[in-house]
């Protein structure tokens, strides 16, 4: 099944807005009908209303792989209440994990890191290149994931396993590492290449034995110090 051009940039645009209602009683749950709202039939909004009255909360680029499949829901006339918030509140939390995963700690840091050494060596134009390319990551996953949510239904879940999640997640921790490495270096000599190897192969092998954020940190400033001092 598919959802239909039309219907995709209208729930894309409505979803933008999501959390202009946010309230500590109900969370995002007025912005989730409301985006659901723009992309059921007109005769089913009522039933929407009736039907969709669990608290929501999830990750705001991911809620739109639920959102889809809520539509696939009412459009097959699948839509009791108890189906719909059973799924939602099972599918609102594992979202909610992926997306705080693969966005907040792991695209966002390193593509900041990424950012900070392109403003000093080439100004103005890498934060905007970085801007751009966090950008692209975040529109494809709340685009793409109407489509899919509505392709896949219920299964949507499953979609978590898959290497688009855990592959692109590794990556970034990668790049996390060696940003790290070479603004360190970047900071405290005059960009010295030699030094760069070593500093991005401590952190990368943290990372390798998951080593806690807190404690990469940790060595990244105390390594900081003592090329300082030294």
């Amino acid at each position: 099944m598919r959802l239909g051009f039309a219907r995709t940039v209208k729930l894309t645009l409505a979803s933008f807005f999501i959390q202009t209602s946010w309230s500590f009683t109900s969370l995002q749950h007025l912005g989730f009908l409301f985006t659901l709202s723009s992309g059921v039939r007109e005769k089913t909004q009522t039933k929407l209303l009736h039907k969709c009255k669990t608290i929501f909360n999830t990750h705001p680029y991911m809620v739109s792989y639920i959102i889809g499949a809520v539509l696939r829901a009412f459009d097959e006339g699948q839509s009791t209440p108890g189906r719909i918030d059973r799924f939602v509140s099972i599918a609102q939390a594992s979202f909610a994990t992926a997306g705080d995963l693969l966005f907040w700690q792991t695209i966002r840091p390193a593509l900041f890191l990424g950012a900070v050494i392109l403003g000093l060596k080439i100004g103005i134009m890498g934060p905007i290149a970085v801007l751009v390319v966090y950008n692209a990551l975040h529109l494809f996953h709340r685009i793409r994931g109407f489509q899919e949510g509505y392709e896949k239904g219920d299964d949507i879940i499953y979609l978590l396993r898959t290497r688009r999640f855990t592959l692109v997640q590794r990556v970034f921790e990668f790049l996390g590492a060696l940003f790290t490495g070479g603004l360190l270096t970047l900071l405290t000599l005059d960009f010295n290449a030699l030094l760069v190897i070593p500093l991005c192969m401590l952190f990368i092998g943290l990372l390798l034995k998951r080593t806690a954020s807190t404690i990469i940190i940790i060595i990244a400033i105390i390594a900081t110090m003592i090329i300082v001092l030294v």
